[in-house]
Formats: structure tokens, sequence, C-alpha cells
């Protein structure tokens, strides 16, 4: 069969992004009860707040353009009736080891339609591509089971529930969390969420940072902190950022305040294009306590669209700079 004929898992994360991003009515906040207890990091997507948003729009507008890009089969799908089927998409995992995809899941909201469409669609790009889809059903689990690129799982524990892994039987440990008969992180006195407020339709945190024990030299300032957390979202014109780092005490949340600030200002002097950073410094609110330490930014949507243009811009243009190679006389 000729390249590019078998789904790909770069394909596969293109759509998920694109289905993510589509035009649906539906809001999913962070639901805790369907998080492991003992989960180390954690990230969530709302996305009826995705796609309310500026910022949204444009990330949805680049993933169909990688789509078309990618898609090297005969088959087209129209994501945005996909995407009405799309609420929610909640990753975690319970450890930092060397194979962390291993102990991670992926849990996806959908709509009661979804299971049917993805059905509909595997088995056309079956008869379309000869059998040779890289996704497997499998009969012999609990739960309709498919196995993508020989290295994913996808289970439907429910019509509107879907759970991934690399590892089966971490989406058998998320199902008992999911019905009930292991603990969740409402019921736990975790501490991977920090700080949440409203406005957000991106959340990631972790907890444990201080017990990494390789990490990159840039990322070394992390080690003081117990767990951080970064939230996105807008509010009116304005993108908005939330970085908060759990501390041991006050003195540490002090320190990080410092350093943090330290940075802004340095990146304050940038600029990228023709878009200045001078603002950052301006928008940027800190809060300590003996806990936590906290900072808010905020930047205008537009510039930071006039940013992500420059950014594309460089790289097109590093791409389309072809080496001359050197002629024997």
């Amino acid at each position: 069969m000729a390249e590019g004929k078998i789904i790909t898992m770069k394909s596969i994360i293109h759509l998920t992004t694109a289905l993510a991003l589509g035009n649906f009515a539906w809001s999913a906040p962070l639901d805790t009860q369907i998080v492991a207890d003992d989960a180390k990091w954690l990230a969530h997507l709302d996305m009826q707040a995705l796609k309310d948003s500026m910022i949204g729009g444009f990330a949805l507008a680049r993933a169909k353009e990688e789509i078309a890009k990618e898609n090297g089969t005969p088959i087209s799908i129209d994501i945005d009736l996909v995407a009405e089927e799309l609420h929610s998409v909640t990753a975690y995992g319970t450890s930092f080891d060397k194979e962390p995809d291993k102990s991670s899941v992926l849990i996806v909201r959908t709509g009661p339609r979804a299971r049917s469409i993805i059905d509909a669609y595997i088995a056309s790009m079956e008869m379309k591509l000869e059998g040779k889809t890289g996704i497997k059903r499998l009969d012999d689990k609990a739960y309709d089971t498919y196995l993508i690129g020989n290295e994913v799982y996808a289970s439907f524990l429910r019509d509107d529930l879907c759970v991934s892994s690399k590892s089966y039987d971490q989406i058998e440990k998320a199902q008992r969390v999911i019905e009930g008969e292991s603990g969740n992180l409402e019921e736990s006195d975790s501490e991977l969420l920090i700080k949440i407020g409203a406005g957000f339709f991106f959340l990631a945190t972790a907890n444990g940072l201080d017990s990494i024990g390789e990490v990159p030299p840039q990322a070394k300032i992390l080690q003081k902190a117990k767990g951080g957390q970064l939230v996105l979202g807008e509010r009116g014109e304005m993108f908005r950022v939330n970085l908060a780092l759990s501390t041991p005490d006050a003195e540490v949340s002090s320190q990080l305040s410092r350093i943090i600030q330290g940075m802004v200002a340095l990146a304050s002097f940038a600029e990228v294009g023709n878009e200045s950073l001078n603002t950052l410094m301006n928008n940027l609110d800190v809060e300590e306590t003996d806990r936590y330490v906290s900072f808010n930014i905020e930047y205008p949507v537009v510039g930071l669209f006039n940013i992500l243009q420059a950014l594309e811009d460089q790289k097109d243009s590093e791409e389309s700079e072809v080496p001359v190679a050197n002629e024997e006389a």
C-alpha cells in the first residue's frame, strides 16, 4: 500500500484537535469525580468555553489546515458535524516515571451519536482502504474497544464516554474511578488543584515537582515549588494566563514571586515581528500566600495573533530556504 494511505497517529491528533474546537452547544467544566485520587498531573479542556473564545476560532482554522495537509486517504469527514458530539477532554496520569504515557488516560465526553459516527467512519475506511486502516476492533474486551496504530487503546465505557490509553490496565482503573468503585479527586485531600477561577477554557496542573529527579536546567526553578498549575482563558479582548505555584511556606512563595516577576520584566523588553511585549508588566497581578504564589497576566488577543503569525512566517521562511550544494569544477 502506498505511503500515507493508513491513518497515522499524527492525523488522529490533528483530527482530535479540530473536533475539540468545533461548533457545538455543550459546556463541560472539569469533573473531579472522574479523576483518580492519586493523579500526579491533570489537564482539562472545556470545549464550549474554548469555542466561544477568539483564540479558539484561530486554533480551529489552523487545525483544519493541518488536517487537509496530513490527509493521505480518499476519505473526507465533516468536522463540524462530528464536533457537535464532542463535549470535553480530560487527561491525567499517576506518575512521572520514564514511561508516563503508560500510567495515564485520556477521557473524552461525547454526545450519544459519537460512537455510531465513529463505527460508520471506520467501516467506510475499511471498504475504501481494503481493511488497512491502522484501527482494529478488539472483541475480547469488556467494552467496545479499538486499537489504534497498534499502540493506543480506546474504549467506549458508555455511548457518551470514551477512555483512551497506551495501557488497557489504565482504562480498567479509570473505569473503576468513573463508576465510583475507586477513590476520586473530589473526595481526596490532594493538593493537585491549587487555585481555579472563572472564565478559563484550559487547565493543566501537576503535583510533586520538587520530587522529580532529572529536569532541564531552565526548569530548575520549578523544583522550589511543590506543584504548578497553568490556566488559560479570555476576558473581553484580553487573553488571560494564570500560573500558580504551590509552596511549602511563605519564604519560598516570596522567592518564586521575585524570580517570576524578573522573568516577566525581561520578556517585556522583547519584540516578536512588530509586536512589542512591553505591556506584560503593566498587566501582571501577583498574589502571595504561605501556601502558593499566583501570577495573572493579560495580553490583547489581537497582539497574540500577530505574534503567532510572525512566528509562523519565520518558520515558513526557514523551511523555504533550500541549501545550494557545492558543485565540483
